[in-house]
C-alpha cells in the first residue's frame, strides 16, 4: 500500500486505542518511517459521536505533535490523506518498549538517571508548550537500539486550556499510571509528573506502585493509599531515588516535585560525556546518549556491534558464584511463585537471579536464556 504517494507501507507496528501504526519506507527521504491512521470505532455508522472523537483526537495528535520539537519524541515528516482518512508520518524509531527492556534489565544508577532524564526532558517540551500527555507509561515509552530513550503515542494528549481542569471518570489512559486527580473534577497540570513517579518505581521494582490483587479497585489505591517503598522489594535502592519516586506519587499535588527538581536529583547520577562504558553493560545501552552523544545513530537505524569495554567483563571470584543448578532451582522456585499467584514475587526472584548471573557469567552468557524464558512465562500472566 502506498500512503500519499510517498510512503510505502511495509508491515503493522502496532495499534492502540487511538490510532493504528505501520512501517513504512519514505521514498523521499529513502528510510524507516511509521505511519500512523486513526483507530476507528468498529460501530462507527451508528455512533456517529464516537467517529467525531476519534477524528478530532487524531488531529489533535498531529498538531501536537508539529509543536513539539525535541530529540526525545517522535518529529512529524508528513502528513495527509489516505482515501477517505487522515495520516500521520512520525520518525521510525527500532527497538523496544521500556517494559520489555525492564523484563530483561536492572537498571543500575545510571541507567535508571539516562531513562528518567530523558523521559523527564521529552516532558518538560510537553509542558513548556502547555500540554499534557495523559497517558506516560512504560508501553508509550520507546528505547531505541541507539540507547536513546524517547516517548511515544500522543494519542490522548491535551493542550493546556481550560478544558484540561474539567475531566470526567469516563477518561482515556491508563489506570495503573493515572494520577488520583485524573478520576475526578480537577486542576490536572501535575498528573504527568504522577505518572512518572509510576514509571520510576516501576524501573526499580518491575511493575507498577498499584495493582488489582488486594481487593481494590487502582482508583481507590492511587486516591487513598500510600505505596509500598521501592526498598521493601529491592536492596540498595539509592535514598533519594526512593525519596524523589514517592515524592513524585503524593497525593497532593502541591507536594509533588516540579520537572527541574527531578532533572537535578538524576543529574547526579548520569555518566560524564568520555566516561567508560558500564560493566557489564545492558543492552541497550541507554547510556550511551550521555557518555558519547557524537556516536548515537538516528532512531531508524539498526544498531552497531558495540565496541569492546575499557574494562571487559570477568567472572566474579565470589563464594556466593552462580552455578547452573543454582539457576534452575532458582526458575523452578520462581515459577512455582507464579503457580501459587504471587507473580510479583516471582518476577523479583527472577528478575534479582538475572541480574546474579551477569555478574557471574556476563551479559551476553548462554545461561541468561532460560531465565529470561521464564521472565517471559511470568510478565505474560
Amino acid at each position: 500500500m502506498l500512503v500519499g504517494q510517498r510512503f510505502q507501507v511495509r508491515e503493522e507496528a502496532g495499534e492502540g486505542g487511538m490510532g493504528v501504526a505501520y512501517r513504512a519506507w519514505d521514498l523521499q527521504l529513502e528510510k524507516e518511517v511509521v505511519v500512523k491512521l486513526p483507530q476507528l470505532p468498529g460501530t462507527a455508522d451508528l455512533e456517529p459521536d464516537a467517529y467525531d472523537r476519534t477524528m478530532k483526537r487524531f488531529a489533535r495528535e498531529a498538531r501536537v505533535l508539529r509543536q513539539l520539537e525535541h530529540p526525545k519524541i517522535p518529529a512529524v515528516v508528513g502528513e495527509g490523506e489516505h482515501g477517505s482518512l487522515p495520516y500521520i508520518a512520525m520518525t521510525y524509531i527500532r527497538g523496544h518498549k521500556l517494559t520489555a527492556y525492564r523484563r530483561k534489565n536492572v537498571p543500575r544508577r545510571a541507567e535508571f538517571a539516562a531513562i528518567g532524564t530523558s523521559v523527564g526532558t521529552a516532558l518538560d517540551a510537553c509542558h513548556q508548550e502547555q500540554i499534557l500527555h495523559r497517558d506516560l507509561k512504560p508501553d508509550n515509552i520507546m528505547v531505541g537500539e541507539n540507547g536513546a530513550v524517547y516517548v511515544i503515542d500522543f494519542g490522548i494528549a491535551l493542550p493546556l486550556t481550560k478544558d484540561a481542569t474539567s475531566y470526567t471518570k469516563n477518561f482515556v489512559g491508563t489506570d495503573a499510571y493515572a494520577a488520583p486527580e485524573r478520576f475526578r473534577k480537577g486542576d490536572q497540570v501535575q498528573s504527568d509528573l504522577y505518572s512518572l513517579g509510576c514509571v520510576f518505581y516501576f524501573l526499580i521494582v518491575g511493575w507498577p506502585p498499584f495493582n488489582e490483587d488486594n481487593g481494590k479497585s487502582l482508583e481507590e489505591q492511587h486516591r487513598e493509599d500510600p505505596p509500598i517503598p521501592p526498598s521493601r522489594f529491592r536492596h540498595q535502592v539509592p535514598r533519594d531515588l526512593e525519596d524523589l519516586t514517592l515524592a513524585l506519587l503524593a497525593k497532593n499535588v502541591d507536594s509533588r516535585p516540579g520537572i527541574g527538581e527531578v532533572l537535578g536529583t538524576l543529574k547526579q547520577y548520569l555518566p560524564a560525556e568520555g566516561g567508560l562504558e558500564p560493566n557489564p553493560v545492558l543492552m541497550p545501552d541507554v547510556t550511551l546518549p550521555y557518555r558519547t552523544p557524537d556516536k548515537v545513530r538516528p532512531p531508524e537505524a539498526p544498531a552497531r556491534s558495540r565496541t569492546r569495554a575499557a574494562k571487559p567483563f570477568r567472572a566474579s571470584s565470589r563464594h556466593d558464584f552462580l552455578t547452573e543448578t543454582d539457576i534452575d532451582a532458582t526458575i523452578q522456585r520462581a515459577l512455582a511463585e507464579h503457580d501459587r499467584g504471587d507473580s510479583h514475587a516471582a518476577a523479583q526472584t527472577l528478575t534479582e537471579l538475572r541480574h546474579h548471573a551477569i555478574e557471574s557469567f556476563g551479559v551476553d552468557n548462554p545461561n541468561l536464556e532460560p531465565i529470561d524464558a521464564a521472565l517471559n512465562v511470568v510478565g505474560d500472566h
